[in-house]
């Protein structure tokens, strides 16, 4: 679904408002909001606000229900599964001639032959490098359908980004899980390109610190583009188009102030308005956090004022961020200043907020390291948000730019102790742990770990009570959860623990999302750490990774993996860990066509299950054993154990499960020859898997409805069926779906005579699985010897 454009939120307020007869100053009385927060909504500065703000402006505004609903839809902004670009900013001003040069560039290679183009936008910080590089991509994202990668490699941080880190985040972008070989650079960056081989993808490198950084990100096939911006020259690079920014100039500084502050206010001081932009050296970044300090009672001069005061803060303006950094304290100053309800309390809270890393940090999460109710934390945000020190991606998510946070990170050195500084992180690492082990109390999942002991996990998410809350938030968190079990698992004995408990927690949330990449990465971060556990925990990190390894089926590992852990589960003497070891173990088994190995695992998993009263595992219980003894021939075993299964599905488990279950069930039947049973089947899996939101499962029971549609010889159906679900795959990469898909795609293909499109497919099948040593290659390479090309 595409996102919403940003100006949709402003025009339809400008309507409203309009409609209504009230002035600015009259609706921002009527609900409690600022006239800044109205200004910044109506000019196109907010484009995302918060639930409450448009909940407050539909009452005021006497909204009928269709319009609220409406404005809801405009303000928000869906979450999206991959690092796509940035929005671009609403108030880009100036660059003209760069922004028309920058697109040409890109647009180029697809003129004639296709080509790799490497650009980069050079400039101090805070000159716009990044805004023009966001606002190009999107002009020309239409050129490069397979997607745009965007990585942050925070060349303007204490701590950038490594090439190996940055090279697993693109490498997960593009669903390519990490490799043992993931230390080796040269190798990790061969995967890299072979995974972009084929595909026209636009990458946004973000702050580059040196040429070093980016040397092994840069692609080695045609059709990709990628844009890096950077503060140093980059001049070793091979084949790069520089462009060079300059501060704005002067006309395009006053003509940025105005859109801030407003174009009226800059006639009306000229001068004023001259020694401002000049005082924030012209930076993009410094106007507009004066030009809102500008919309102040006492306009322009007001501020001329406070940046010449500012002068004297040299630990803090020193180099070519000193205008933002004299910007951020005239901010900070009029906030401590201003007598309005909260805002000495938001710019004593800047500095703390400035330690989050990340490209996002959550309410929740700055409520709880500010030790603040989230109504009082969300006003103080919204205030930093309406200053220009905070921006919102999305609702109750917020970043700052890394010369604001550069500015808050030395005040924050300067005010907090070493405790302080320790305490933010365990705070945050608390938060994070509690909404995963939330969402285990709310889903009712046995406590296997004792996590509900003395001091449960989930301390400080008792105010959650609704599990789809718990999911939606832990979804759109996905990427910081990854971040901090990594960093946990890097520190002391306490954190390496928390880590632990953050990555048991995370199969959860994949399960009900049925996205288990960034599981599996950070479970990947913590099964080997040599820490003295829990037995129970032990056998659950071990168990784990055997699992997400199966889930994505890295069927030879997860075997190993479960054998090893087997006899720990039955030293433990507890039902649920043997009896989920014993019927996974049973089930990889029978997917290496080693079912008779397989069958007595899974028979002995439903013996635990039956005796023990589990009622939560009987599904998959008799699912394996049905699978298993379909591969054996015994089909009448097999039938009753799939209608078992069926059976208890409505009381036993949530659609997702059935989903699963339903899709496992006609694999089974198909793999038996039984392919109606299997159609029948698979059709109900793909209803469970829409009726649940299930989108990355959807793309899995397509995969198998279309290779039964295959077996059937109804290939235009089977083609019709992978197309969709290839499109769905695209946009979970993590989950290495693709590769499955384009492999039986290229099948329907042949079977339509299509076979220059099939082999296309096939060539793009067998690169994803060679670089993950997935056996399946061996049959796309058999199915390319044996239909060769014509001519």
């Amino acid at each position: 679904m595409p996102t919403a454009p940003a100006a949709d939120v402003a025009h339809l307020l400008q309507r409203f408002r309009a409609r209504s007869g009230l002035t600015q100053e009259a609706l921002a009385g009527a609900t409690g909001l600022s006239v800044e927060s109205i200004g910044a909504l109506e000019c196109g500065r907010r484009r995302h606000p918060r639930p409450g703000t448009i909940e407050a402006l539909a009452g005021a505004l006497a909204l009928s229900p269709t319009e609220s609903q409406l404005f809801a839809q405009a303000a928000r902004r869906p979450v999206v599964g991959r690092p796509c670009l940035p929005a671009p900013i609403a108030d880009f001003t100036g660059r003209d001639a760069q922004l028309d040069g920058l697109v040409e560039l890109l647009r180029s290679p697809y003129a004639a032959a296709p080509g790799v183009v490497i650009s980069a936008i050079g400039g101090m910080g805070g000159v716009g490098k990044t805004a023009l590089a966001i606002q190009a991509g999107h002009r020309v994202a239409d050129e490069f359908p397979d997607g745009q990668l965007y990585v942050n490699l925070r060349g303007g941080g204490e701590e950038p980004l490594s090439t190996a880190d940055a090279l697993g985040a693109l490498l997960q972008a593009l669903g390519v899980p990490r490799g043992g070989e993931s230390g080796d650079l040269e190798v990790a960056a061969a995967r890299y390109r072979s995974a972009l081989a084929g595909r026209r993808v636009l990458v946004l490198l973000d702050d580059a610190v040196s040429a070093e950084q980016v040397r092994l990100l840069l692609p080695g096939t045609p059709g990709v583009a990628v844009v890096i911006t950077s503060r140093q020259q980059l001049s070793t690079l091979p084949g790069l188009r520089r462009i060079a920014l300059d501060v704005l100039t002067e006309v395009e500084a006053l003509r940025l102030l105005g859109e801030i502050s407003g174009h009226e206010r800059v006639a009306a001081e000229p001068e004023a308005a001259r020694e401002v932009v000049r005082r924030c050296g012209y930076l993009p970044l410094a106007i507009r956090i004066a030009g809102q300090a500008a919309r102040g009672p006492k306009g322009l001069a007001r501020v001329v004022e406070l940046l010449s005061a500012e002068d004297g803060r040299r630990e803090l303006l020193t180099g070519p961020g000193a205008g933002v950094g004299r910007s951020v304290l005239v901010s900070l100053d009029q906030l401590a200043r201003d007598r309005r309800d909260g805002d000495a309390v938001a710019a004593e809270a800047f500095p703390r907020l400035s330690l989050f890393d990340g490209d996002h940090f959550p309410l929740r999460a700055a409520a709880e390291v500010l030790g603040q109710p989230s109504d009082e934390t969300e006003a103080l945000l919204e205030r930093l948000v309406d200053i220009h020190l905070l921006e919102t991606p999305a609702p109750q998510q917020y970043r700052m730019h890394d010369l604001v946070r550069d500015v808050g990170r030395a005040l924050a050195r300067e005010r907090l102790t070493g405790a302080a500084l320790a305490e933010f992180r365990t705070r945050e690492l608390n938060c994070y742990l509690a909404m995963l082990w939330r969402l285990d109390e709310l889903a009712g999942y046995p406590d296997v770990y004792g996590s509900r002991g003395a001091q449960p996990w989930s301390a400080g998410a008792e105010d959650v009570t609704d599990q789809a809350e718990a999911v939606s938030w832990l979804h759109d968190e996905l990427p910081n959860q990854l971040r901090l079990v990594r960093m946990a698992a890097a520190g002391d004995r306490s954190d390496q623990l928390t880590a632990v408990r953050m990555a048991l927690g995370m199969p959860r949330i994949a399960g009900a999302l049925m996205q288990h990449g960034e599981a599996h990465e950070a479970m990947a971060a913590v099964v080997d750490l040599p820490l003295e556990l829990d037995p129970r925990l032990d056998v659950g990190r071990q168990y784990q990774m055997g699992f997400l390894d199966g889930f994505l089926s890295r069927y030879e590992t997860a075997v190993r993996r479960h054998l090893q852990v087997l006899p720990l589960a039955r030293s433990l003497n507890e039902p649920v860990p043997l009896a989920i070891c014993l019927i996974d173990l049973g089930y990889e088994l029978g997917r290496l066509d080693r079912a008779a190995e397989g069958l007595p695992y899974a028979e002995e998993g439903l013996i635990v299950v039956e005796s023990n009263n589990i009622d939560r595992f009987e599904v998959g219980a008799n699912v394996g054993v049905g699978s298993l003894a379909g591969r054996l021939g015994d089909h009448d075993r097999q039938r009753s154990a799939f209608d078992r299964a069926i059976a208890l599905m409505p009381s036993r488990s949530n659609p997702g499960q059935i989903a699963v279950h339903h899709s496992m069930i006609g694999r089974s039947y198909r793999d038996s020859g039984d392919h109606q049973a299997s159609l029948k089947i698979l059709t109900a899996a793909l209803t469970y898997a829409r009726s649940g939101g299930l989108e990355a499962a959807e793309a899995d029971m397509l995969r198998e409805l279309g290779h039964t549609y295959i077996e059937l010889d109804d290939f235009t159906k089977a083609h019709e069926t992978l197309t969709e679900g290839l499109a769905i795959a695209l946009r979970f990469p993590a989950e290495q779906r693709e590769p499955t898909l384009r492999h039986h795609l290229g099948r329907a293909l042949s079977g339509l005579g299509r076979l220059p499109e099939a082999h296309a497919q096939w060539h793009q099948a067998l690169t994803q699985y060679q670089r993950v040593a997935d056996p399946r290659a061996d049959e796309i390479q058999a199915l390319l010897n044996a239909s060769p090309p014509a001519g």
